[in-house]
C-alpha cells in the first residue's frame, strides 16, 4: 500500500502505511528506503536522507539508496557526502544513467558547468530517457553564457512537453539574458497558466516588469513571491528598491533588514540601506552600514565616496575628506564591485531542480502537502472530552494511579463542535446525581468539563472549585480547570475586533476576567498536575503551548522536550517545538523537529519545511 500511494503521489499516505509496516517489521529495508523517497518528494531532505542511511545499515549493495541519499545531501548544501555518495553508487553500478544525471544536478548546484554538461552527455549515452537531461544541460550551457545553445536544449524539451515549467522558467531566463524581453515574458506566463504559485516564474516575470519600468506590476509579483517564499531573499532585495525609489523609506529599511537578517554578507543591502538611511535623514544608521561595506569589500569606490558625503553632513571634515581621496584613489586604479558578490539578477539556476523532477504531464491531483498554503498556526492544547470520542483522539493510560477515576482518558485538541442539546441532558442527569451525593468529586469534575465543553465558564469554574475541594489529590481537575481557563483567554483574544467590544459593558467584561484568570494562574494547575502525575504528557505540553505565551521560550523548549521524552511519538509537540526553534533561530534542529511530526502524520509540516528549511 505504501508503495502504491507513492505511485499514485500520495507522499503523506504512502508514509503513513510505510510507518505501520516499519512497527511490524522494524528491519524492512524498502520501507525505510520508500519512506526516504516520499520524505523528498516532500522536500523534507533531513529526514529523507535519515531514512535512506538506516536503509543502507540495513543492506549496503544497491546503488539506488546511494544516489537517492546523494540528492538528499545535496538538498541540504552537503556536497561532499553527496558526491561521496554518487561515487559509491558508481562503483556498484557503472551503468546507471540515473547516477551521472543526477550528478550533473549537483555539479549545476556549484556552478560545475563543464562537469554537468559531461554528465548529461554520459547519461544521454547511456539512453536516460526522462526529457530534464536537457533542461539541466541547457542550463549548465547558460551558466557557460553560451544562452543560444541552451536554449536549443530548452526547446528540445518543450517541443515534446509544453507545459514542463522547469524547460519554460529556464527558456525565459536565457531569452531575458538575450534581451528578448517579450519572448522570456511570454514563457513566464505560460508557467503561471500551469502553475500560478510558481515562485520563480513570479520572480523572473518581476524582473522583466521592473526593466519596463511597471514598478505596480513588479511589486505585485514580488509581494506573492514573499508571501509564497519568506526566505526568498532576492524579492525581499528588488522590492526595497521599489519602496526607497518612492521614498517609501520604512517599508524600503524592513526589506532591507530582512535580506541582511537573511544574508548577513549581501554587501548590496548594507549599500543600499545606508542610501535610504540618508535619504530619511538617519545619517548614523547610514555611516554604520558605509562602515560595514568597507568592512566587507575595502576596494568599494562608491561606499568611500557616499561615506564621505554622510561625514560631511556630520561635521567630521577630516573624514570626509580622507574617504573622497581614497574613493579617487580605488577608481584610478580601476577596482569595482567584483563579481562574485554582485546580487544576482536571476533565479539561480542550480536551485530550480529541487529533486529529479517527475514528468510534467503527469496528473497534477499529485499530493504535494509543501505547497498547501495553510497558515502555520501551534497545534493546540489537549482536553479531556466526555462524548463520544471523534477523530484524532489520543488516549492515556492512568495505570494503577488511585488518584484517577478512570483507566483511560480520552483527549483531543481539535474544535469540532459539540451537541449542545446532548450535553445539557447529560448536565442535567450529573445535576441529579449531585443531589443525591453531593460529595462526590467526580461528579462535579465531569459537569465542569461539560460546561467547560459549551462555554459556560462561570458554572464550570464552580464546580472544578468544588472537584478540586473534595479531592486535591486528582491531577485531572487542576489539568481541566487549566485547560478551561486557556479556552477563556484564547476568547477573550478574539474580542480585539471593534464588533466585539463597542460597548463599555463588554470591555469591563473582559478585563474583569483577565484580571480573574491569568495565564500564570494557568501554569500553576499545570505544575500541579505534574506534581501529581510527572508522566502526564499532554499536561508538559499544554503547560509548553501556555509558556510560549508568557515569552518563556526557554521553558516551553524543556516542556515539549519532556512530552517527547515522555511520548515520543507526541507529533504535535515536535512540531510546536519546531516552530518554537525557528522562531528562536536554530533552524537545524526545527527542521529535524517538524520532519519527524512530518513523518508521524501532520502534513502542515511539510509546508513549513519548504518555507524555512533547506534555504
Amino acid at each position: 500500500m505504501g508503495r502504491y500511494e507513492l505511485a499514485r503521489g500520495h507522499y503523506t499516505k504512502a508514509i503513513d502505511y510505510l510507518n505501520l509496516e516499519l512497527q511490524r517489521q522494524p528491519d524492512s529495508y524498502y520501507a525505510f528506503f520508500y519512506r526516504g523517497i516520499a520524505k523528498g518528494a516532500l522536500e523534507d531532505y533531513a529526514g529523507a536522507e535519515l531514512d535512506y542511511s538506516k536503509a543502507i545499515s540495513i543492506y549496503a549493495k544497491h546503488s539506488d539508496v546511494f544516489t537517492e541519499r546523494a540528492v538528499a545531501r545535496d538538498r541540504q548544501l552537503n556536497y561532499k557526502g553527496a558526491f561521496e555518495d554518487y561515487a559509491v553508487a558508481i562503483g556498484l553500478d557503472s551503468t546507471d544513467a540515473n547516477i551521472y544525471f543526477d550528478r550533473a544536478v549537483t555539479l549545476l548546484t556549484i556552478n560545475q558547468f563543464e562537469a554537468a554538461i559531461d554528465d548529461c552527455n554520459h547519461a544521454e549515452r547511456l539512453r536516460y530517457k526522462n526529457e530534464n537531461l536537457y533542461v539541466i544541460r541547457g542550463a549548465a550551457k547558460a551558466g557557460l553564457t553560451s544562452y543560444s545553445n541552451a536554449i536549443v536544449d530548452f526547446n528540445k524539451v518543450i517541443s515534446k512537453y509544453p507545459r514542463n515549467t522547469f524547460a519554460l522558467i529556464q527558456r525565459g531566463v536565457a531569452l531575458s539574458e538575450l534581451s528578448k524581453k517579450d519572448s522570456a515574458m511570454l514563457d513566464f506566463n505560460a508557467v503561471l497558466k500551469y502553475d500560478s504559485v510558481n515562485i520563480d516564474a513570479l520572480y523572473n516575470r518581476s524582473l522583466i516588469y521592473l526593466d519596463g519600468a511597471n514598478k505596480d506590476a513588479a511589486l505585485a509579483d514580488l509581494n506573492n513571491v514573499i508571501r509564497l517564499s519568506p526566505g526568498y531573499v532576492s524579492a525581499y532585495f528588488n522590492r526595497a528598491i521599489i519602496y526607497g525609489n518612492e521614498k517609501k523609506y520604512k517599508e524600503s529599511l524592513r526589506d532591507y533588514d530582512k535580506v541582511i537578517e537573511l544574508n548577513p554578507q549581501n554587501i548590496l543591502a548594507y549599500f543600499n540601506r545606508a542610501i535610504v538611511e540618508s535619504d530619511n535623514k538617519d545619517l548614523k544608521g547610514a555611516l554604520k552600514d558605509y562602515d560595514k561595506v568597507i568592512e566587507l569589500f575595502p576596494d568599494f569606490a562608491d561606499a568611500y565616496y557616499n561615506r564621505s558625503l554622510v561625514k560631511k553632513d556630520l561635521n567630521n571634515v577630516k573624514g570626509s575628506t580622507e574617504d573622497y581621496k581614497k574613493a579617487l584613489e580605488i577608481k584610478q586604479k580601476n577596482y569595482s564591485l567584483n563579481d562574485s558578490v554582485k546580487f544576482t539578477k536571476g533565479v539561480q539556476l542550480m536551485k530550480l531542480m529541487t529533486q529529479n523532477i517527475p514528468n510534467a504531464q503527469k496528473d497534477d491531483a499529485n499530493q504535494k502537502s509543501q505547497n498547501t498554503l495553510a497558515d502555520i498556526q501551534l497545534q493546540p492544547v489537549f482536553s479531556i472530552t466526555l462524548l463520544p470520542v471523534p477523530k484524532n483522539f489520543r488516549i492515556y493510560k492512568t495505570g494503577d494511579k488511585k488518584q484517577y477515576e478512570n483507566n483511560v482518558i480520552s483527549l483531543v485538541n481539535n474544535k469540532d463542535t459539540v451537541d449542545v442539546n446532548k450535553v445539557k441532558e447529560e448536565i442535567k442527569q450529573l445535576g441529579l446525581a449531585i443531589d443525591k451525593n453531593p460529595n462526590d468529586a467526580s461528579d462535579y469534575l465531569d459537569r465542569a468539563i461539560l460546561y467547560s465543553s459549551i462555554k459556560n465558564y462561570n458554572e464550570s469554574f464552580a464546580d472544578y472549585d468544588k472537584a478540586i475541594k473534595l479531592n486535591p489529590a486528582n491531577p485531572m481537575a487542576w489539568f481541566s480547570r487549566a485547560n478551561t481557563r486557556f479556552k477563556l483567554l484564547e476568547l477573550m483574544h478574539t474580542f480585539d475586533e471593534p464588533t466585539l467590544i463597542d460597548n463599555k459593558n463588554s470591555k469591563s467584561n473582559k478585563k474583569q476576567v483577565q484580571n480573574t484568570h491569568t495565564y500564570e494562574m494557568i501554569i500553576n494547575d499545570y505544575n500541579k498536575t505534574l506534581q501529581l502525575d510527572s508522566s502526564f504528557t499532554y499536561a508538559w505540553f499544554n503547560n509548553a503551548n501556555t509558556k510560549i505565551l508568557i515569552g518563556d521560550y526557554k521553558g516551553a523548549v524543556k516542556d515539549f522536550s519532556k512530552a517527547i521524552e515522555i511520548d515520543p511519538t507526541l507529533s504535535d509537540a515536535y512540531f510546536n517545538r519546531g516552530l518554537l526553534l525557528i522562531f528562536l533561530n536554530d533552524i537545524d534542529n526545527a527542521c529535524k523537529d517538524i520532519s519527524k511530526a512530518g513523518e508521524l502524520g501532520i502534513t502542515e509540516a511539510y509546508n513549513v519545511i519548504k518555507r524555512y528549511c533547506y534555504k
